[in-house]
């Protein structure tokens, strides 16, 4: 797959693997008889008999296997020159027999696969051709009989028509099908835009509400201290402290104030609380090394997320909980549930809520990682590490 489509070629894989099957019965059926190709091959030109046998039944045949084993777009090219291919046969077969009529009134046995690689035709190439290809094999089918049949000129016509209705049928119920696998993609596209959009939306919160706390704690205790009748020894290194934390914001990079561990667990802690008030939150300190600001950060907006997760998709039973363990080297994270759970193949790299908000917010931050492990039925566990350089 290309990725770009998922859908589509999903659809269009499974339709060309059911396609092959088809050809594979058809090829079975149309074995014997007048109307069969077995007959009807010595009674064509040098190797043009076989030819048809290979581009009527063998290529489809292996759709089977080559729909599991190769990329999307050179599938589509072999099935779809394949199917015109197929096409300059029908209009070939008069001019290669040996004879001017079939034996025994028989009818050019490629007609019956008309409908396979009509469909085959409306897989590959875009839509109007999907509807032009069936329309064609109505005069197509028909003129051929007339020159290879005695006295066909209605058979003919009458056969003509079904070839017509019949693949129309055929290639509409698989335009539709591709169709919908398109509405599908486009879907997934709008859902991960809009999610990119929340996630700017997300970290400009997240900014503002930084600015309010340098402007609250920083700048605003500067001014208060500094209105009093008798200014505090400190003013001076509070003033300094604003003045760094208002150069932070304009340079760029992340504020300087620290964390003491039970900061961090108050974070964590509020963090929990503000998703939901139920979710239980067992912790334990082990020093008193301060951590870096963008660290706390990153482990609030990390849990925050997978809290979402869990309580979103993890089903009304899945009892988030969070564990968190901080000491003089580390601090850890951990939030489970008993989940819904899922198979880790199968979620797309596209998903920003895992991807961005979780492995890359923490692994943003020097000394940072996370992993997350779930198993269908059994609960997710994300882990959240932070280790001091």
């Amino acid at each position: 797959m290309t990725g770009l489509h998922p859908a589509r070629e999903r659809i269009q894989r499974t339709l060309l693997f059911a396609l092959g099957i088809g050809a594979l019965i058809f090829g079975g059926l149309l074995a014997n008889g007048d109307s069969g190709w077995i007959k009807q091959v010595d009674q064509l030109r040098g190797p043009f008999g076989w030819l048809t046998v290979v581009v009527g039944i063998g290529i489809p045949v292996t759709y089977t296997l080559l729909a599991r084993v190769i990329a999307i777009r050179p599938l589509l090219i072999i099935a779809g020159t394949t199917s015109m291919v197929f096409m300059a046969v029908e209009l070939a077969w008069p001019w290669m027999m040996h004879e001017p009529f079939l034996a025994n009134d028989g009818k050019p046995w490629i007609q019956g696969v008309t409908a396979v690689h009509a469909t085959a035709a409306a897989i590959s190439w875009p839509r109007v051709v999907g509807w032009v290809y069936p329309l064609a094999q109505g005069p197509i089918v028909a003129l051929t009989q007339i020159q290879v049949r005695e006295d066909s000129a209605l058979d003919a016509t009458l056969d003509g028509l079904g070839a017509i209705i019949f693949c129309l049928i055929v290639c509409g119920i698989s335009i539709a099908v591709i169709a919908a696998g398109d509405r599908q993609d486009a879907a997934a596209a709008h859902a991960r835009e809009q999610a990119a959009l929340e996630a700017s939306r997300n970290t400009r919160e997240a900014e503002q509400r930084r600015i309010n706390a340098i402007v609250h704690d920083d700048v605003m205790s500067v001014l208060l201290a500094a209105s009093r009748p008798a200014p505090p020894e400190s003013l001076a290194d509070q003033a300094r402290h604003a003045l760094a934390s208002v150069e932070s914001l304009v340079s760029g990079r992340s504020e300087s104030r620290d964390y003491d561990p039970e900061e961090f667990i108050a974070v964590v802690r509020s963090t929990a609380a503000t998703i939901d008030p139920a979710v239980p939150v067992r912790y334990a300190v082990d020093g008193d090394a301060p951590l870096p600001a963008g660290v706390v950060a990153a482990f609030a907006e990390a849990t925050a997320e997978a809290l979402k997760n869990a309580l979103g998709h993890g089903g009304p039973s899945c009892e988030p909980r969070v564990e968190c363990d901080v000491d003089d080297e580390s601090a850890r994270v951990v939030i489970s549930d008993h989940g819904a759970g899922f198979a880790a193949s199968r979620i797309s790299p596209r998903r920003l809520g895992i991807r961005v908000s979780i492995l890359e917010r923490m692994q943003a931050v020097t000394g940072g990682d996370a992993d997350v492990s779930s198993t269908p039925g059994h609960g997710t566990t994300v882990t959240l590490v932070w280790r001091r350089a």
